[in-house]
């Protein structure tokens, strides 16, 4: 894979905290939300922007789809591997989708994906400026 289509796609680890399990120890399904969002804010940052940067930009990517299947349960003090894959972009939205597994392990937990949009500051949607559809843009050094 070239470096490029390399940066269309990031995994990160994450151990599942206590906190993070229901009665049964399982990870509460709302939870891989938050895995999501840390897989894709690092696979961002990996495309050159943090996301600290768009806000102090005026800019907000606000998730207006989110969707997750779950296939096998994570369990409490499980290393996860979440993996966060850019799959489309457009001139004002963003998709990525997510798998999560065991680290080290093939069988599939969860997989997801959510829709992002470019929202002004006054919370009006709008286009994402030219920078940031360059860096979702999944040609781009092809």
């Amino acid at each position: 894979m070239s470096e490029d289509k390399a940066a269309l796609e990031h995994k990160v680890k994450a151990r599942v905290r206590y906190g993070e399990t229901d009665q049964m120890g399982v990870v509460y399904h709302a939870n891989y939300l938050s895995f999501f969002e840390i897989a894709r804010t690092e696979l961002i940052r990996l495309r050159g922007v943090a996301y600290s940067s768009l806000e102090e930009g005026g800019l907000r990517l606000m998730v207006t789809e989110a969707a997750m299947q779950y296939h096998s349960p994570g369990r409490y003090d499980d290393v996860l591997a979440i993996t966060a894959r850019l799959s489309e972009s457009g001139p004002a939205r963003v998709r990525f989708d997510y798998e999560v597994r065991r680290d080290g392990e093939d069988e599939v937990l969860v997989t997801g994906h959510t829709v992002l949009a470019s929202i002004a500051e006054d919370g009006r949607p709008c286009r994402m400026p030219t920078e940031l559809r360059e860096i979702f843009d999944q040609d781009s050094g092809e």
